[in-house]
């Protein structure tokens, strides 16, 4: 099941005539926020939320923000439930980035403790932080339908990786991760906990680092 987002405005017509008797929590799953856009699905927004509210990470790391209405919503709301940790999100399109401020500010303040913007490349802006930080509790790859990519920010984050970092990837089925989906599938150093493939997901997997 899709989001919102992805509806066509018939389907959106027939989800407002069922949104009344649907339960809050599964409608906000499938909604998000009115103000924001996201892309992923139902059933990948909820393995986000409760992967990070069992698993309490204290340093989350994100490619990509787009809107901000996408996995970084699901994951800082999940923290602000937590009430601990932080996930540093980057956006290298000064539009993008300069609207999920604004949006955040105007819309989600509450929000603002368990997240922080980033512009910019992330080799470069994300060296400083990772040295500060010291380690990645929790990452989630969503770059570019970029095999190559994909890898080289796998590899980025890789030394500061530990046992029981936890490590999300989107578009699993696809080629964006050719190229790391061996690497994963078979190193004793990762467990695959959990994928999702259609028709809930586009591809979604769970690894946990071993080692």
């Amino acid at each position: 099941m899709k989001s919102t987002d992805g509806l066509s405005p018939r389907r959106k017509q027939v989800w407002n005539l069922l949104r009344p008797f649907i339960p809050e929590r599964v409608r906000w799953f499938y909604e998000g926020h009115p103000q924001l856009h996201g892309q992923l699905w139902y059933a990948e927004r909820k393995l986000l939320y409760e992967t990070i509210r069992r698993s309490r990470p204290a340093h989350c790391f994100e490619i990509g923000t787009w809107r901000g209405g996408g996995s970084t919503l699901f994951i800082s709301r999940a923290l602000s439930e937590n009430a601990f940790g932080k996930l540093h999100t980057i956006e290298i399109d000064r539009e993008f980035y300069e609207n999920a401020v604004h949006d955040y500010t105007s819309y989600l303040p509450s929000l603002l403790n368990y997240v922080e913007f980033h512009f910019g490349d992330f080799r470069t802006v994300y060296s400083s932080v990772l040295e500060k930080e010291g380690t990645v509790d929790f990452l989630i790859l969503d770059g570019a339908e970029d095999g190559r990519q994909t890898l080289e920010q796998y590899s980025f984050f890789l030394p500061y990786m530990k046992p029981e970092t936890i490590l999300m990837v989107h578009d699993w089925l696809t080629a964006k991760t050719e190229l790391l989906k061996p690497i994963l599938e078979n190193s004793d150093a990762w467990e695959i906990q959990r994928v999702l493939t259609p028709p809930d997901s586009v591809g979604f997997v769970l690894a946990l680092r071993k080692q």
